[in-house]
């Protein structure tokens, strides 16, 4: 496999600190991070009055990219992609300094324009939502980035200059706050998004945040809540939370924020101007809802590279899926197909009630992702699956979602002696410990039923009369390997479904 892939560097210059991440890519656009690292440079606060940034102020940052040009050699990456945001790109010598940048570092940058940097943004959101309509915010160190989509497709976007880094110098007393200057950076805000009169046409959309500030509020929050799953991707944050913040956060002294549990000591002094904008700009849209997105630029500017005449994937969820199966999961693809036909032919019998497309889904990921356990122990393999999806670069699902496929795709005869769901009762609705016991066992019998992997029983007739369900298999031959799997797991379907089984046989062979 290692042959079809190319491994790609993106090197990210930022305001307030400069990335190197390293990917694996396909040919489909899959990707997966080797590596990544992070140098903090804060350039917004080098840039003079007059608006440039001097070349021995540049000097600290040459080394930095020579370093990140040795590891991209170490690491046998074939192609470098290196792009300077606001601070650089608002500098009145910017050509100047790339010029200079490159030359000295033997790395070709280019200025990621604000279209350019809303734009990536857009395309990092997009391919790890399954959503239709929404604004992104990308509140960076010099600059914020606010992008309106419909229909999964980019409509219009905006770069404002003012960003957590330099409007903390020209707002704050060395990072803190008191009321008259939070109103003066909200109505310096407001003063610039009243200038675009599409912000006020997507009332009760979602905003999806990028860059530290909000995955800061995210940890801070998750930390408050004691949050079950500590994920930062699809965290959602609500306007009541985003208030508590802001009525918390500016009145606390810089000294007392850097060892709140959750934030960084890196992020102390900015979180507050970063807070200030993100909370004027969502009020200001009225949006309904705030999503933390673990993907953005750096992998907006990868998709743009990869597949720049269709950088959007139609579905977040398939594409993850896709290259999950493809880096991870050492069985075909066609075998997992078959499971998944199995299991949706079995539940096509029954009636749950709620949300059925999501219940089709749910068994499907389960199915798809159940054998990633197996990379680190075959014979514990549920254990591990179940720890990997929890933690997984599964896109396109809720968190509740996520663990809810975490616990049917590991389930065991072992599980229906447990209550699943305790361990996050924050998460999940009371209903879904039923729901994991009925989805967990007929995943794990559609596995039985192909444990061998050579499509043996090729399909299933199902039929529910009264209690009792009729259910034929048909093979190409007998099933001599995995009897005893298929009798287990019958019996435990028997008991979380309630059901009689009337079990048939019919041999196509």
């Amino acid at each position: 496999m290692r042959n079809e892939l190319c491994r790609i560097g993106i090197i990210d210059i930022g305001s307030n600190s400069i990335r190197l991440v390293i990917y694996d890519t396909t040919p489909e656009g899959g990707f997966k991070i080797i590596k990544e690292c992070k140098y903090s440079a804060r350039l917004s606060e080098k840039i003079t009055k007059e608006g440039r940034l001097e070349r021995k102020d540049m000097d600290t940052v040459i080394p930095v990219l020579r370093q990140f040009r040795e590891i991209c050699s170490a690491f046998g990456v074939e192609k470098i992609r290196a792009g300077a945001t606001a601070a650089i790109r608002n500098a009145s010598n910017s050509a100047e300094i790339i010029e200079y940048l490159s030359s000295a570092s033997s790395i070709t940058i280019e200025i990621i324009t604000g279209y350019q940097e809303a734009y990536f943004g857009f395309l990092g959101v997009i391919n790890a939502s399954d959503v239709q309509d929404g604004f992104v915010i990308d509140i960076g160190g010099g600059s914020t980035e606010v992008t309106l989509f419909r229909g999964r497709r980019y409509q219009h976007s905006i770069s404002f200059p003012f960003g957590a880094v330099n409007t903390n110098l020209l707002f704050s007393h060395n990072g803190n706050w008191n009321a008259e200057q939070v109103k003066k950076l909200q109505a310096y805000v407001t003063g610039r998004l009243v200038e675009h009169d599409w912000l006020g046409t997507g009332e009760g959309l979602p905003l999806y945040g990028l860059g530290g500030t909000l995955r800061s509020l995210g940890k801070l929050d998750q930390k408050n809540r004691d949050y079950s799953l500590p994920n930062s991707h699809g965290y959602t944050l609500s306007g009541e939370t985003i208030n508590r913040f802001m009525e918390i956060l500016p009145a606390t002294p810089f000294d007392k924020r850097k060892e709140l549990d959750g934030l960084s000591k890196s992020r102390a002094d900015i979180i507050v101007s970063g807070l200030i904008i993100f909370h004027t700009v969502y009020h200001y849209i009225k949006a309904s809802q705030a999503v933390i997105s673990g993907e953005g630029l750096r992998e907006g500017m990868l998709h743009d590279l990869l597949r720049p005449e269709q950088p959007v994937c139609d579905s977040a969820l398939e594409f993850s899926l896709d290259r999950i199966i493809r880096f991870d999961i050492h069985t075909s693809k066609q075998h997992l197909d078959h499971i998944n036909k199995l299991a949706q032919r079995l539940f096509s019998a029954f009636e749950l009630g709620g949300d059925r497309a999501e219940q089709e889904m749910l068994i499907y990921v389960s199915v798809m992702l159940h054998r990633t356990g197996s990379n680190i122990n075959y014979y514990q393999s549920k254990r591990h699956t179940r720890y990997w999806l929890m933690n997984s670069p599964i896109r396109g699902l809720s968190h509740r979602q996520l663990i809810l496929c975490a616990l049917i795709a590991s389930y065991s005869t072992k599980s229906r002696k447990q209550k699943l769901s305790q361990a996050h009762k924050d998460i999940l609705l009371a209903s879904d410990e039923d729901l994991i016991h009925k989805l967990g066992t007929l995943v794990q019998l559609s596995i039985a039923l192909d444990s061998t992997e050579i499509g043996i029983i090729r399909d299933l007739s199902v039929r529910l009369h009264g209690g009792t369900l009729d259910l034929e298999l048909h093979g190409t031959t007998t099933v001599l390997i995995g009897q005893e799997d298929i009798e287990n797991a019958l019996k435990a379907f028997r008991n979380a479904w309630a059901v009689k089984i009337k079990l048939g046989y019919l041999s196509n062979g």
